[in-house]
């Protein structure tokens, strides 16, 4: 076996990813056991929390701590099988963390959910001096992260964009300064956070960007933009952030650990899988479903 490990599957996530991969558009080929947000059990250990990014540990992004970036990574419930199981093979204990008392039920978002958005936002610190102003368009349950996390890293003013409500209203419970209808007046911005990533979302983020503003696109509806000399403001960085490395995820489980993270989950059972992944697609879901065996 040498150092491959059994891990007993406690708890994983349901995200758009799964959605993403059912629909032939990432990962592959199927057919695939789904899940990446994964908690489990192992012996002798305890709680674990699962990495999600099974990088070759040896190539130039994996020594600079870019793990999420090797191009030999096997991602579980991406390139081979993942966690809506009973128990899952990890390939080496490195893709291990303690849970230190946190819940697993709990905790398995934050291997997609929590660590992403905290890596958009680490990034952009730069420009989150204070007296800056942060769009977060999309206050989904990524967004509710990049909230806190700009909250909790940042001296900026937080402004969340989303049509529900509902999601609005939790975004200022979050700790939104303020939250808006993708219809209304909105202020520009320093930093703005695109947690859909459509045709529509990614205009409003270019529209409200300052001049020397940075975009970070996180969401994977698959919009486009023109670019070019005066089709974006001047000097605006455009960038992408994609899931998280091994230390930001050990930082969000430090977080989390400490107390300082709010988030909403609905356990499901496994058998009821294809269920959670209907309320997905229909948007009936309020936080993150997760599934128990």
């Amino acid at each position: 076996m040498g150092t491959e490990r059994v891990v007993r599957v406690l708890a994983a996530g349901v995200c758009h990813s799964d959605l993403h991969m059912i629909d032939g558009a990432v990962g592959g080929p199927l057919p695939r056991v789904l899940g990446h947000e994964i908690a489990g059990h192992l012996e002798g250990v305890g709680d674990v929390l699962v990495y999600p990014c099974w990088s070759d540990g040896t190539c130039d992004y994996c020594q600079r701590g870019l793990e999420q970036l090797c191009p030999a990574a096997a991602e579980p419930g991406w390139a081979v099988d993942g966690g809506f199981a009973e128990q899952l093979l990890i390939p080496h204990p490195r893709f291990l963390l303690p849970l230190g008392g946190l819940d697993p039920v709990r905790a398995a978002p934050l291997a997609d959910a929590g660590v992403t958005p905290y890596r958009a936002v680490r990034r952009a610190l730069p420009w989150l001096t204070a007296g800056a102003t942060a769009l977060v368009i999309g206050a989904g349950g990524l967004g509710q992260f990049a909230i806190q996390y700009l909250r909790l890293l940042s001296a900026a003013t937080v402004v969340a964009v989303d049509p529900s409500e509902p999601k609005r209203r939790r975004a200022l419970s979050l700790g939104a300064h303020d939250a808006a209808a993708p219809g209304d007046d909105l202020p520009a911005a320093e930093a703005v956070f695109d947690l859909v990533g459509s045709d529509a979302t990614l205009r409003q983020a270019v529209e409200h960007v300052r001049p020397a503003g940075v975009v970070v696109v996180v969401g994977e509806a698959g919009g486009r933009i023109p670019f070019g000399f005066r089709l974006v403001p001047y000097e605006v960085h455009l960038t992408s952030s994609v899931w998280g490395s091994y230390q930001d995820l050990q930082a969000v489980l430090g977080i989390a650990q400490r107390g300082d993270l709010a988030w909403d989950v609905e356990p499901m059972p496994l058998a009821r899988a294809n269920e959670a992944l209907s309320r997905l697609r229909a948007g009936d879901v309020a936080g993150r479903i997760v599934l128990t065996p």
